[in-house]
């Protein structure tokens, strides 16, 4: 056993990551599972381990790898980088005394109260498990830039957070084959413009703002608009009766949950845009592989706090970020981008540009294998 991976779940977004990470290098996943709107999921070199949730929170646990870890001294642990996993440092202090490399996975600080270990004393137990680590491996160059002010870069190691590239951009090709007018027909698309919101339901990414940008530019243009709402999530039952109120039926569709690949890809497809005003993810990977740009609004005091795959929202460029937070500029920006073709063809291709040079799953497992060889190397230079 050479490398045991350590996450709170497996869930299926990252499943076909790993199946491809695991082709690369041999490891073990050790997961928990629990109650939550993400769909989680089985694979042969996945092993469920026991694991205590301490707080309503759902990413508050603690997690039972001891017992692996003791039996299987593995060479390298990555772990992931919660400071909500309380058997975090535990597992460390055991790697560092088994002397197993122990490398952690994640966002680095916490986005939305950002990174001060001189006033914050939960930044000051991060920096500290970040100095301890043999090498970390982040999410996004914003990430590394931050965090190499305070420890030594060349332990730093990026592995961009991605889909499964090589499996959407064959199912994007088909697509592209068959013809956009003939997805549309196929799949029921019969609105000339549609917008799409696809992801978890909730207050944070708030999806009511979509309806209202909807009402916004039905009122100004003669417009054949739909939005396609894909996904579930605590405010779903709130927007369906605000459409149902509205009489928007025909023009607001809600697809619910959807996981398979070729579907919420044809969706995607043939929508002009993905607008999600709030909070904004890996959403923003599925839209891009599918040659559809992303708007947001543009993170402000209070929000939205966005993942680090924002990094891949390039502004004009891959998509939009809207300064001012109200619904008149966002659907001015939706409207200016619907009646541009120049403008539709040129964002294109710079996506299908950040697709094959940033965000492909080669980059992501090439920023896991440089660490592994990293903390290695460190490892025989150290013996001999």
């Amino acid at each position: 056993m050479d490398v045991i991976i350590i996450q709170r779940i497996f869930p299926k977004y990252r499943k076909d990551v790993f199946d491809e990470l695991h082709n690369k290098i041999d490891f073990v996943l050790l997961h928990s599972k629990n109650n939550t709107a993400i769909k989680q999921v089985k694979a042969d070199y996945a092993k469920q381990i026991s694991s205590i949730q301490y707080s309503t929170k759902e990413t508050h646990c603690f997690l039972n790898a001891f017992n692996y870890i003791l039996k299987n001294r593995p060479k390298v642990i990555i772990h992931e980088f919660s400071m909500g996993i309380l058997s975090l440092i535990p597992t460390y202090y055991l790697s560092s005394f088994l002397g197993i490399k122990f490398i952690l996975w994640g966002h680095g600080y916490d986005r939305i109260k950002g990174f001060c270990p001189q006033r914050s004393l939960l930044d000051k137990i991060r920096l500290l498990l970040l100095k301890k680590a043999d090498a970390v491996i982040l999410y996004g160059k914003e990430a590394k830039v931050l965090i190499s002010e305070y420890i030594l870069s060349e332990k730093l190691f990026v592995a961009y957070n991605c889909l499964n590239t090589a499996k959407l951009n064959a199912i994007r090709d088909r697509l592209e084959c068959e013809g956009l007018e003939n997805v549309k027909k196929r799949i029921g698309f019969t609105h000339e413009y549609n917008l799409i919101f696809i992801g978890r339901i909730l207050e944070s990414k708030q999806p009511q703002k979509l309806i209202d940008v909807y009402k916004h530019l039905k009122s100004n243009n003669d417009i054949s608009l739909c939005i396609h709402f894909v996904g579930n999530g605590d405010c779903l039952s709130e927007l369906k009766e605000t459409v149902k109120t509205n009489s928007l039926e025909k023009d607001i569709i809600f697809h619910g949950d959807i996981y398979d690949e070729t579907a919420s890809g044809e969706l995607l497809y043939c929508s002009n845009l993905m607008v999600m005003p709030g909070y904004v993810g890996l959403a923003v990977n599925h839209a891009l592989n599918f040659d559809c740009p992303v708007v947001t609004w543009q993170k402000g005091i209070n929000g939205p706090f966005h993942s680090p795959e924002i990094e891949y929202l390039i502004d004009q460029e891959t998509g939009y970020f809207v300064q001012e937070q109200t619904i008149e500029a966002m659907s001015l920006i939706v409207s200016n981008y619907l009646f541009r073709k120049d403008i539709q063809l040129k964002m294109k291709k710079n996506i299908r540009k950040i697709i094959e040079t940033t965000l492909s799953i080669n980059n992501f497992i090439t920023g896991f294998k440089d660490a592994i060889e990293h903390v290695l190397e460190n490892n025989r230079r150290c013996l001999t």
